[in-house]
């Protein structure tokens, strides 16, 4: 088992763990998708989101059109969506309500 810490966040409490799955839900909360996916591979990362770049060179527009991921979602709300990516060292996994990362295996 891991190591894992806790971080508080605003209102949202996240568990942060290398080699666990982090999992941040979006939409009612005011995130959009391609935001928890920031968050969520920022926090299994350990690191804050806003220093997902500098900490580990992972920036999500190389990788992904942000705004077409929030598109394709937002589209796609009531079917069932489930788009997977690799970020990285990062498996992430987008549903019509949360995001879930890990680190590959």
């Amino acid at each position: 088992m891991s190591d894992a810490t806790s971080n508080s966040r605003g209102n949202e409490s996240v568990t942060e763990a290398v080699a666990e799955a982090v999992s941040i839900e979006y939409g009612d909360n005011g995130l959009s998708p391609s935001r928890a996916v920031v968050e969520a591979v920022a926090a299994a990362a350990g690191v804050e989101p806003a220093d997902l770049s500098d900490e580990t060179g992972i920036v999500l527009y190389d990788y992904v059109d942000p705004d077409a991921l929030d598109a394709l979602v937002a589209s796609h709300r009531e079917a069932g969506l489930d788009v997977s990516m690799s970020l990285a060292d990062y498996d992430v996994s987008v549903n019509a309500t949360a995001v879930v990362a890990e680190r590959a295996r």
